[in-house]
Protein backbone atom coordinates (compact mmCIF):
# COMPACT_ATOMS: atom_id res chain seq x y z
CA UNK A 1 0.00 0.00 0.00
CA UNK A 2 2.97 2.07 0.63
CA UNK A 3 4.58 1.56 -2.38
CA UNK A 4 1.59 2.36 -4.22
CA UNK A 5 0.81 5.77 -2.41
CA UNK A 6 4.71 6.31 -3.15
CA UNK A 7 3.73 6.10 -6.64
CA UNK A 8 1.02 7.77 -6.62
CA UNK A 9 2.55 10.77 -4.99
CA UNK A 10 5.38 10.42 -7.71
CA UNK A 11 2.87 10.40 -10.93
CA UNK A 12 1.22 13.83 -8.83
CA UNK A 13 4.69 15.65 -8.64
CA UNK A 14 5.45 14.79 -11.94
CA UNK A 15 2.33 16.29 -13.68
CA UNK A 16 2.88 19.48 -11.49
CA UNK A 17 6.42 19.85 -12.66
CA UNK A 18 5.76 19.00 -15.73
CA UNK A 19 2.67 21.28 -16.29
CA UNK A 20 4.71 24.01 -14.66
CA UNK A 21 8.18 24.07 -16.41
CA UNK A 22 8.72 26.59 -19.33
CA UNK A 23 12.28 26.55 -19.44
CA UNK A 24 14.98 26.42 -22.30
CA UNK A 25 14.14 23.04 -22.99
CA UNK A 26 10.65 22.76 -23.12
CA UNK A 27 11.20 24.99 -26.18
CA UNK A 28 14.10 22.86 -27.56
CA UNK A 29 11.58 19.64 -27.42
CA UNK A 30 8.75 21.67 -29.08
CA UNK A 31 10.74 23.15 -31.53
CA UNK A 32 12.68 19.87 -32.48
CA UNK A 33 9.45 17.98 -32.50
CA UNK A 34 8.08 20.70 -35.03
CA UNK A 35 11.37 21.00 -37.22
CA UNK A 36 12.87 17.11 -36.83
CA UNK A 37 9.59 15.02 -36.54
CA UNK A 38 8.93 12.60 -33.83
CA UNK A 39 12.14 10.40 -34.17
CA UNK A 40 14.62 13.61 -33.20
CA UNK A 41 12.11 14.59 -30.80
CA UNK A 42 11.98 11.76 -28.87
CA UNK A 43 16.01 11.76 -28.79
CA UNK A 44 15.73 15.04 -27.29
CA UNK A 45 13.05 14.02 -24.56
CA UNK A 46 15.71 10.94 -23.82
CA UNK A 47 18.65 13.78 -23.55
CA UNK A 48 16.34 16.04 -21.42
CA UNK A 49 15.30 12.95 -19.50
CA UNK A 50 18.86 11.68 -18.79
CA UNK A 51 19.76 14.93 -17.33
CA UNK A 52 17.05 15.42 -15.14
CA UNK A 53 17.96 11.86 -13.51
CA UNK A 54 21.61 13.10 -13.16
CA UNK A 55 20.56 16.03 -11.57
CA UNK A 56 17.90 13.78 -9.31
CA UNK A 57 20.51 11.79 -8.16
CA UNK A 58 23.05 13.72 -7.11
CA UNK A 59 20.43 15.61 -5.45
CA UNK A 60 19.22 12.20 -3.85
CA UNK A 61 22.43 11.22 -2.89
CA UNK A 62 23.71 14.60 -0.78
CA UNK A 63 25.02 16.82 -3.33
CA UNK A 64 22.53 19.09 -3.52
CA UNK A 65 24.15 21.57 -1.10
CA UNK A 66 26.98 22.49 -3.73
CA UNK A 67 24.31 23.61 -5.70
CA UNK A 68 22.85 26.35 -3.45
CA UNK A 69 25.93 27.93 -2.76
CA UNK A 70 26.72 31.45 -4.03
CA UNK A 71 29.81 30.63 -6.04
CA UNK A 72 28.32 28.10 -8.09
CA UNK A 73 25.08 30.01 -8.48
CA UNK A 74 26.81 33.09 -9.74
CA UNK A 75 29.10 31.22 -12.28
CA UNK A 76 26.55 28.72 -13.23
CA UNK A 77 23.86 31.24 -14.62
CA UNK A 78 26.66 33.52 -16.57
CA UNK A 79 27.64 30.63 -18.33
CA UNK A 80 23.61 29.33 -18.32
CA UNK A 81 23.00 33.34 -20.10
CA UNK A 82 25.90 33.33 -21.96
CA UNK A 83 25.16 30.33 -23.83
CA UNK A 84 21.36 30.68 -24.19
CA UNK A 85 21.47 34.06 -25.84
CA UNK A 86 23.95 32.60 -28.37
CA UNK A 87 21.77 29.80 -29.25
CA UNK A 88 18.23 32.44 -29.33
CA UNK A 89 20.45 34.94 -31.11
CA UNK A 90 21.73 32.12 -34.27
CA UNK A 91 17.82 30.96 -34.40
CA UNK A 92 16.46 34.42 -34.86
CA UNK A 93 19.08 35.26 -37.54
CA UNK A 94 19.67 32.01 -39.49
CA UNK A 95 17.65 31.67 -42.50
CA UNK A 96 16.17 27.84 -41.95
CA UNK A 97 14.70 25.86 -44.83
CA UNK A 98 12.38 23.53 -44.40
CA UNK A 99 13.13 19.92 -45.87
CA UNK A 100 11.24 16.84 -45.51
CA UNK A 101 13.29 15.17 -43.27
CA UNK A 102 16.07 16.55 -41.43
CA UNK A 103 18.96 14.06 -40.51
CA UNK A 104 20.99 14.64 -36.96
CA UNK A 105 23.07 12.06 -35.44
CA UNK A 106 21.09 10.68 -32.28
CA UNK A 107 23.92 11.77 -30.01
CA UNK A 108 23.33 14.79 -31.32
CA UNK A 109 20.00 14.92 -30.41
CA UNK A 110 20.23 13.53 -27.04
CA UNK A 111 23.32 15.81 -26.51
CA UNK A 112 20.80 18.48 -27.38
CA UNK A 113 18.38 17.61 -25.13
CA UNK A 114 20.50 16.85 -22.24
CA UNK A 115 22.70 20.50 -22.70
CA UNK A 116 19.67 22.31 -23.22
CA UNK A 117 18.26 21.16 -19.89
CA UNK A 118 21.15 20.95 -17.85
CA UNK A 119 22.58 25.04 -18.16
CA UNK A 120 19.17 25.89 -16.81
CA UNK A 121 20.34 26.91 -13.52
CA UNK A 122 16.79 26.76 -12.29
CA UNK A 123 16.22 22.44 -12.74
CA UNK A 124 19.16 21.79 -10.05
CA UNK A 125 17.04 24.47 -7.76
CA UNK A 126 14.10 22.55 -8.74
CA UNK A 127 15.57 19.02 -7.60
CA UNK A 128 17.01 20.32 -4.46
CA UNK A 129 13.50 21.53 -3.46
CA UNK A 130 11.74 17.91 -4.99
CA UNK A 131 14.37 15.64 -2.85
CA UNK A 132 13.35 18.50 0.35
CA UNK A 133 9.60 18.45 -0.37
CA UNK A 134 9.68 14.01 -0.45
CA UNK A 135 11.59 14.13 2.34
CA UNK A 136 9.41 15.83 4.75
CA UNK A 137 7.36 13.90 7.18
CA UNK A 138 9.07 10.57 6.43
CA UNK A 139 12.00 8.62 8.17
CA UNK A 140 14.48 10.10 5.23
CA UNK A 141 17.37 8.99 7.00
CA UNK A 142 16.35 5.13 7.58
CA UNK A 143 17.10 2.50 4.71
CA UNK A 144 12.98 2.25 3.65
CA UNK A 145 12.39 6.03 3.88
CA UNK A 146 14.86 6.20 1.95
CA UNK A 147 13.68 3.71 -0.46
CA UNK A 148 10.37 5.37 -0.88
CA UNK A 149 11.93 8.61 -1.99
CA UNK A 150 13.61 6.81 -4.48
CA UNK A 151 10.39 5.07 -6.10
CA UNK A 152 8.82 8.63 -5.83
CA UNK A 153 12.00 9.84 -7.38
CA UNK A 154 11.99 7.67 -10.35
CA UNK A 155 8.18 7.40 -10.59
CA UNK A 156 8.27 11.45 -10.96
CA UNK A 157 11.02 11.28 -13.77
CA UNK A 158 9.03 8.73 -15.86
CA UNK A 159 6.28 10.76 -15.49
CA UNK A 160 8.19 13.85 -16.88
CA UNK A 161 9.18 11.41 -19.66
CA UNK A 162 5.93 10.70 -20.59
CA UNK A 163 4.61 14.42 -20.78
CA UNK A 164 8.11 15.28 -23.17
CA UNK A 165 6.94 12.47 -25.17
CA UNK A 166 3.31 13.67 -25.69
CA UNK A 167 4.30 17.18 -26.62
CA UNK A 168 6.62 15.54 -29.46
CA UNK A 169 3.77 13.80 -30.90
CA UNK A 170 1.53 17.05 -30.64
CA UNK A 171 4.58 19.20 -32.24
CA UNK A 172 5.69 16.64 -34.70
CA UNK A 173 1.39 16.30 -36.14
CA UNK A 174 1.55 20.46 -36.12
CA UNK A 175 5.06 20.43 -37.88
CA UNK A 176 3.24 18.66 -40.92
CA UNK A 177 0.78 21.27 -40.89
CA UNK A 178 2.87 24.51 -41.38
CA UNK A 179 3.71 26.25 -44.44
CA UNK A 180 7.30 26.91 -45.44
CA UNK A 181 6.75 30.75 -44.87
CA UNK A 182 5.03 30.05 -41.29
CA UNK A 183 7.95 27.63 -40.47
CA UNK A 184 10.45 30.45 -41.02
CA UNK A 185 8.00 32.36 -38.40
CA UNK A 186 8.26 29.74 -36.00
CA UNK A 187 11.81 29.46 -36.46
CA UNK A 188 12.58 32.95 -35.46
CA UNK A 189 9.77 33.15 -32.39
CA UNK A 190 11.40 30.07 -30.57
CA UNK A 191 14.59 32.16 -31.19
CA UNK A 192 13.09 35.17 -29.83
CA UNK A 193 11.74 33.17 -26.84
CA UNK A 194 15.20 31.92 -26.09
CA UNK A 195 16.87 35.15 -26.18
CA UNK A 196 13.99 36.09 -23.64
CA UNK A 197 15.08 33.14 -21.54
CA UNK A 198 19.19 34.10 -21.72
CA UNK A 199 18.14 37.80 -20.54
CA UNK A 200 16.02 36.65 -17.63
CA UNK A 201 19.24 34.52 -16.61
CA UNK A 202 21.60 37.36 -17.38
CA UNK A 203 19.18 39.34 -15.44
CA UNK A 204 19.58 36.85 -12.43
CA UNK A 205 23.40 36.68 -12.90
CA UNK A 206 23.84 40.96 -12.71
CA UNK A 207 21.53 40.36 -9.55
CA UNK A 208 23.86 37.74 -7.87
CA UNK A 209 26.88 39.73 -9.16
CA UNK A 210 25.63 42.73 -6.98
CA UNK A 211 25.17 40.46 -4.01
CA UNK A 212 28.42 38.91 -4.15
CA UNK A 213 30.43 41.95 -4.93
CA UNK A 214 28.85 45.40 -3.26
CA UNK A 215 26.16 44.23 -0.77
CA UNK A 216 29.39 42.66 1.49
CA UNK A 217 31.03 46.37 1.00
CA UNK A 218 27.83 48.12 2.30
CA UNK A 219 28.00 46.19 5.39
Amino acid sequence: MELLLSIGKGVWYGFLIGLLSFGPSFFTLIHTGIQGGKKQGMQVALGIFLSEMFVALLCFFGLSRYFTTPTFQLVFTGMAAAAILYLGIQSVFTKHHKLPEIKVSASASVYRGFFMNIINPFVMLLWVSVIATLSVGGESQSEHGRTMILVELVTILCTLLALDLGKVYLSDYIGKKLSERVYQLVNRYFGVILSAIGLYFAYHFVVLLYAWYVAPVGH
